[in-house]
C-alpha cells in the first residue's frame, strides 16, 4: 500500500510519479505508463504537481475524480 504522506515528503522516485492533471488526463500519463509497464511498475499519483525547482510536492486535488477514472479505463 502506497503511503501518500511519505511520498509528499520525499522526491519522485523511478517508481513514483506526480502530475498535476487540474485539467484532466495530463498526455504525459501514457508514456510514464508506458515506462512503469516495461520496468519494474510503479505508481502515478494525479492531482500533485511537482516544483520543478524546489522538487517539493503541491497538492491540487482532482476536479471529477471518478470521471477520471473512467476516462483512464476508457482509453
Amino acid at each position: 500500500m502506497i503511503d501518500i504522506a511519505s511520498i509528499l515528503q520525499s522526491n519522485e522516485h523511478v517508481n513514483i510519479e506526480v502530475k498535476a492533471a487540474g485539467k484532466g488526463i495530463p498526455n504525459s500519463i501514457w508514456e510514464t505508463y508506458s515506462s512503469f509497464a516495461n520496468t519494474f511498475g510503479g505508481a502515478i499519483i494525479l492531482g500533485i504537481e511537482e516544483n520543478k525547482d524546489t522538487k517539493e510536492f503541491i497538492p491540487r486535488g482532482i476536479h471529477n475524480p471518478q470521471q477520471m477514472l473512467s476516462d483512464i479505463w476508457n482509453m
